[in-house]
């Protein structure tokens, strides 16, 4: 019997789809928490029974270390504003600024969720489609008159099941895993979940919905759509930009491991915990009283817990607890492993203050974490710049409007994290004066400041900008009595002195 095509197709899946999505579903598990996450990763002992694991499971606790490395990530890392050149960017590329997703949430609220997910994934999709096909929409009246709208949303790794490249690394098609519900009818419908597959070529799309029926599964196309633009409107978003066409390497993939391990050591801990606090009664087998009334009754007051020997030297009932020492090195475990979590990332010296109280981390240290977590984010902000770029380029081919738009002018990441504010930049200017340093070192430290100034200028803006600095500084600075610079041709109690002679007026002030 031939097998359907569409079976053949929607039950197809990438090779190492089945190699990773164990892997995914842990880290998105151990990400989202909750009580549920313990049923499969606290682990039990050997000679442990069930009883006593089923209590041990109730009890178990955990502080998600996991999130709070994601959380801390993005918190730094959208700190600096993104420059998005509003002057320049053509009208339909703001309108799906401001509401780029299919509910109206805007580019930055969408690119904080692409930045966690690719956190916790390493690689994503996001899908671009529109409410209505290009050749419907050839101009703003008809845009307006349609109602079409451009969205996006992004696609796990475990809903992007399969996907074919050509010789240049673009994508032929893709099929991705969608899931719906049941519910249009509040009387009438099953309000069961329903599986869906879309397939998206580089022309058209084309949906499939997977039917149960008497054990029998069925899949039928529900749905088809023309785009035409040549190319397949799913774009690559990864944690650190990967060359590897299936996969990326995520900020958790060793982390989540860690933080279950501290999950499982603090369990083990409160069994430790709890044994040393109701021990475990070992008497004589002797000891024990004929008749059902009487054992029941020693092992109550044995907390219902007695381990049995055989007493015939005269042994005297004693109760057993574990070695407090155990406890002591399963705490040095733990914090070994979380100082690991948050020295792989460059944060160990905010987390030992955070769990001390003290700032403890030397200034040789600091440097050190600085650094490694200046280099973390800016990785990470150039493969959203990136992402986000290719969004724009794909946004405009769906808009159907002529012409190319130049996204590297109308999107900017922050790509350097340092802790240099603009009032820095200023003193570092002034210092400059000073010294005497040769125009061009100042003229490039004014570009700095411009930067932090006005992150998002338009050509206009920034053309006229550059071409006031090819003539500054000026010749001649005046200087007061107290030493503060003044514009040439105020006045002043100081005489005007060229900029040759700075270097006397600093050692002056700094006297």
């Amino acid at each position: 019997m031939t097998k359907d095509p569409l079976q053949t197709l929607c039950e197809g899946r990438h090779p190492l789809y089945e190699e990773n999505i164990a892997h995914w579903n842990f880290l998105e598990a151990t990400y989202d928490g909750g009580r549920e996450w313990f049923a499969g990763n606290i682990f039990q002992f050997i000679k442990e029974g069930n009883v006593e694991f089923k209590k041990r499971l109730e009890r178990a606790y955990r502080f998600n270390h996991t999130k709070q490395v994601v959380d801390q990530v993005d918190k730094y890392l959208f700190k600096m504003a993104i420059a998005r050149n509003l002057a320049d960017t053509p009208e339909h590329i703001k309108n799906y600024w401001a509401a780029a997703t299919l509910s109206g949430l805007d580019i930055d609220t969408l690119f904080n969720r692409v930045s966690t997910l690719t956190s916790i994934y390493g690689r994503i999709w996001l899908v671009v489609d529109s409410t209505a096909s290009p050749e419907v929409v050839s101009s703003v009246a008809d845009e307006k008159a349609s109602g079409a709208k451009i969205y996006s949303y992004p696609i796990r790794p475990q809903d992007m099941l399969d996907m074919s490249y050509d010789e240049l690394n673009e994508l032929n098609w893709a099929l991705c895993r969608e899931y719906s519900r049941d519910d249009d009818n509040p009387m009438d419908s099953s309000r069961e979940m329903r599986e869906r597959y879309r397939l998206w070529t580089r022309t058209s799309w084309t949906l499939i919905e997977k039917k149960v029926q008497r054990g029998k599964v069925r899949y039928i196309e529900i749905g088809k759509g023309e785009h035409d633009l040549g190319f397949v409107p799913l774009i690559q978003a990864d944690h650190v930009f990967s060359e590897e066409p299936y996969e990326a390497p995520g900020l958790i993939d060793d982390i989540a491991y860690l933080d279950r391990a501290i999950a499982n050591y603090l369990s083990n801990l409160d069994a430790i915990i709890q044994d040393q606090t109701f021990s475990q009664l070992a008497m004589p087998a002797q000891g024990l009283l004929p008749g059902e009334e009487g054992s029941e009754k020693l092992i109550d007051m044995s907390t219902k817990r007695v381990f049995l020997f055989n007493g015939e030297n005269g042994s005297v009932p004693f109760y057993l607890s574990p070695d407090p020492k155990q406890a002591e090195l399963i705490l040095s475990a733990i914090a070994k492993i979380i100082n690991e979590i948050y020295h792989s990332i460059g944060l160990s010296s905010e987390r030992s203050k955070e769990s001390s109280g003290v700032d403890n981390a030397s200034g040789v240290a600091k440097s050190i974490d600085f650094e490694r977590v200046n280099s973390l984010l800016s990785a990470k902000a150039r493969a959203l710049q990136k992402t986000e770029r290719a969004l724009v380029d794909v946004v405009h081919a769906y808009s159907g409007k002529t012409g190319a738009v130049d996204a590297a002018k109308l999107v900017t990441y922050p790509l350097d994290f340092d802790v240099r504010s603009v009032y820095d930049e200023f003193e570092i200017a002034a210092r400059l004066m000073l010294l005497t340093a040769p125009d061009e070192l100042r003229r490039e430290q004014m570009r700095l400041v411009i930067a932090k100034l006005f992150p998002a200028l338009s050509s206009e803006q920034a053309s006229r900008l550059e071409k006031a600095l090819k003539d500054w500084p000026p010749e001649e600075i005046a200087v007061d009595g107290l030493g503060a610079p003044k514009p040439v041709g105020a006045k002043s109690s100081g005489a005007p002195v060229k900029a040759a002679g700075a270097q006397k007026v600093a050692k002056e002030l700094a006297s």
